[in-house]
C-alpha cells in the first residue's frame, strides 16, 4: 500500500504584526517508515547544529533562526531546496513562492499597501550556486533512501484574514486548529493516498483532540489509538481502505522531519512578509527601525508609524491584529 508521512506546524502565533502561517509538508515512503527517516537515512540532511558544507539543516525553526536578524539563510536553503524538488525550478521571487505554497491563493497580498506592487528577489539570503549544489545532493540522497518528496504548502493568515477568523471562531487557538484542520480534511479527500500519517505539535497543551478531529473526516470510523498526558494519536478509516492517522506530540519538530520542515516553511514565509512590511514603512519613515512584530517591539513600531499611518489613510485593522 502506498504510504505518506506528513507534518504540520505554525509560525507567528504570538505577534501583533504580520501573518500567522501554518506550514505543511509530505513524503511518500514505504509503510513502517519512521517519521524521522530523512534525518536518519539522507546524508544531505542534518538536524540543528553548525552549518555544514553540503548539508541542509531541518529542525524547529526557533532553533535555526532568530527573528530580526535579517539573515534567512538556514530557513531559506531548506525551504527553497524542497520547493525546487517539487516544482522543478527554484522560485525567483516572493510572489512566485507565495503562489506555489498557497496553490495560487495569493490575492490577499493586494489588500495591503506594503505588499501591493511589491516583491523580493529569491534567493534572499542564500547563494544560488550553493543552493543548487545542495539541492542536487538532496535529490540523490532521497532517491537512495526510497523517500519521494510530495509537496510543501502554507496557509498565511494576514491581519485581515486572521482577525476575521478570530472573530468567527472565538480565539486564535481555534484559528490555528481550524487552519491545520483544512490540511487534514484535504488529505482525507485525496483518494490516491490510501494511507497517511500526520505529525503535529500539541495545540495549546490540549490532551484531547477527538471532538476537534472527528468532523474533519466525514463517513469515517474513528478510533483513539492513545490519549495520555504526553501522546495523543487517532485514526480515521473508511470501508474502501482509506485511513489517516494523526499524532500529537510535545516538541514534535524533534521527532518528525515533516513537522520540522513545516515549521521552517511557516517561519520563512512569515519572515519574507515582514521584510516587505518593514521595507515599505522605512521608505515612508527613513529613521524607523524594523520590527519582528512581537508585542513589546510592536508597541514601539505602532507608535512610531501612527502619524504617517493616519496621514496615508491606512486603517489600523489592516496593520494590527486583534489578538
Amino acid at each position: 500500500m502506498t504510504h505518506y508521512i506528513a507534518g504540520l506546524d505554525e509560525a507567528g502565533y504570538g505577534p501583533w504584526l504580520g501573518p500567522m502561517v501554518i506550514g505543511f509538508s509530505a513524503f511518500e515512503a514505504p509503510p513502517g517508515t519512521s517519521p524521522s527517516a530523512p534525518w536518519d537515512e539522507v546524508p544531505a540532511l542534518g538536524r540543528a547544529g553548525r552549518r555544514e558544507k553540503g548539508v541542509i539543516s531541518v529542525a524547529d525553526s526557533k532553533k535555526l533562526h532568530r527573528s530580526g536578524t535579517g539573515d534567512l539563510t538556514r530557513l531559506e536553503e531548506a525551504v527553497l531546496a524542497f520547493v525546487t524538488l517539487e516544482k522543478g525550478e527554484t522560485p525567483r521571487s516572493f510572489r512566485e513562492l507565495v503562489n506555489h505554497l498557497t496553490a495560487g491563493r495569493s490575492e490577499y497580498l493586494e489588500k495591503y499597501p506594503w505588499y501591493r506592487d511589491q516583491d523580493l528577489q529569491l534567493p534572499y539570503s542564500v547563494d544560488s550556486l550553493e543552493l543548487s549544489g545542495k539541492t542536487r545532493k538532496l535529490a540523490r540522497g532521497l532517491e537512495a533512501a526510497q523517500l519521494q518528496f510530495q509537496e510543501i504548502r502554507a496557509i498565511p493568515l494576514e491581519v485581515l484574514e486572521f482577525n476575521s477568523e478570530v472573530k468567527a471562531r472565538g480565539g486564535k487557538g481555534a484559528v490555528d486548529a481550524w487552519a491545520m484542520g483544512r490540511f487534514l480534511h484535504w488529505l482525507w479527500n485525496q483518494d490516491h493516498r490510501p494511507s497517511v500519517e500526520v505529525w503535529t505539535d500539541r495545540l495549546g497543551g490540549r490532551e484531547r483532540y477527538g471532538p476537534l478531529l472527528y468532523p474533519l473526516f466525514p463517513g469515517c470510523q474513528f478510533k483513539i489509538l492513545e490519549q495520555d498526558k504526553d501522546s495523543q494519536s487517532y485514526r480515521a478509516s473508511r470501508a474502501d481502505g482509506k485511513n489517516v492517522e494523526v499524532h500529537f506530540r510535545k516538541e514534535c519538530e524533534d521527532h518528525s522531519f515533516c513537522t520540522a520542515l513545516a515549521s521552517m516553511t511557516a517561519k520563512y514565509l512569515r519572515e519574507l512578509h515582514m521584510v516587505l512590511l518593514n521595507r515599505w514603512w522605512a521608505e515612508k519613515i527613513p529613521e524607523l527601525k524594523p520590527t519582528a512584530g512581537y508585542p513589546q517591539d510592536a508597541r514601539r513600531f505602532i507608535a512610531e508609524v501612527e502619524e504617517a499611518r493616519e496621514h496615508l489613510g491606512i486603517e489600523k485593522q489592516i496593520l494590527i491584529r486583534s489578538r
